[in-house]
């Protein structure tokens, strides 16, 4: 292998480890349950309540769904997902963040996605929900997840603008995906030293 294509190989790892493409709140805390015992905080403190869950339709979205059961067992809280195609999730997705519409309760997004609706304050961040006893159980740790997808979801807003890699917590992450490079087939061109 040449150093021209190793160089390109260990770039392209390093991208794949550090990409992150989507986050949903509820994801990360439907599978933070299943790990903290029942005991460290009340669980089924909000029993009886409902909330909707909005994403595009995704892989993502049905491992979520499938841990929706367990949710709903464990907390007492009626979740209803609404999951639509992607273009009209997206299109729908700035329409009731802009008109602060209550429809929705939880939402799944990217980071691109999530830096254009944070300026213009459509999203909430998260760190007092992290950091409050009653709501997070003391065996949760954030720092769990790799330090790349942390820095992704940390940003501070400073004059209509993102600052990335500090700041608050806008996100947790549920999924990430490893992205290759490929050839295009009739590739003709010699890779040289």
């Amino acid at each position: 292998m040449t150093r021209k294509l190793a160089a390109l190989r260990g770039y392209c790892m390093r991208l794949a480890r550090d990409v992150l493409i989507c986050v949903a709140p509820l994801a990360g805390a439907v599978m933070g349950f299943t790990q903290v015992e029942a005991d460290e905080i009340n669980w089924r403190q909000f029993e009886g309540s409902s909330i909707v869950w909005a994403y595009d339709i995704h892989p993502y979205a049905d491992a979520v769904v499938a841990q929706l059961p367990e949710f709903e067992k464990l907390t007492g809280i009626k979740v209803t997902p609404e999951l639509y195609p992607d273009d009209a999730y997206w299109n729908k997705l700035t329409i009731q963040l802009s008109t602060k519409s209550p429809i929705w309760d939880v939402v799944g997004t990217g980071i691109q996605p999530a830096w254009d609706l944070a300026p213009g304050q459509l999203l909430e961040p998260l760190d007092r929900y992290l950091n409050d006893p009653k709501l997070t159980g003391v065996g949760y740790d954030y720092q769990d997840f790799f330090p790349a997808l942390r820095n992704a979801l940390t940003w501070k807003v400073k004059e209509g603008q993102i600052e990335p890699g500090g700041g608050q917590v806008w996100a947790i992450a549920h999924g990430f995906e490893n992205i290759q490079l490929f050839l295009p087939q009739g590739y003709s061109r010699q890779v040289r030293n």
